[in-house]
C-alpha cells in the first residue's frame, strides 16, 4: 500500500504519533476537523485551478509541438531517415556516388 509515497509503515508510525501527541480522547476531534478541511480544500474552486493547471503543464510540450508545427517537420525527417539507402544507389546507374 502506497499513498501519497508513504507507505504502511510510515502510516503507522504517523498515527501512532498523533495518538501520543493529541490523546486517545482529542485524536477524534483532530481527525475530525482534519477531514473537514481536507473536503472543504478540494471541493473549494483553488484546488480545481491547481489541478487544472497541472493538466496543462503536463501537456504543454505537446501542445507546443503540435501548434510550432514541430510535430510535421519531426514525422517528414523520419520518413527521410527510414528509406534505405538501396533506393539512393539505384538513382545513379554507375553506382557511383554523386
Amino acid at each position: 500500500m502506497n499513498l501519497f509515497g508513504i507507505g504502511l509503515p510510515e502510516i503507522l508510525f504517523i498515527l501512532f504519533l498523533a495518538l501520543l501527541i493529541f490523546g486517545p480522547k482529542d485524536l477524534e476531534k483532530t481527525g475530525r476537523m482534519i477531514g473537514s478541511g481536507l473536503n472543504k480544500l478540494v471541493r473549494s474552486d483553488a484546488w480545481r485551478a491547481i489541478q487544472q493547471t497541472g493538466r496543462e503543464l503536463k501537456t504543454l510540450p505537446n501542445r507546443l509541438m503540435r501548434e510550432s508545427g514541430l510535430e510535421n517537420i519531426k514525422r517528414e525527417t523520419e520518413q527521410v531517415l527510414q528509406k534505405p539507402a538501396v533506393e539512393n544507389k539505384r538513382s545513379d546507374p554507375d553506382g557511383k556516388a554523386s
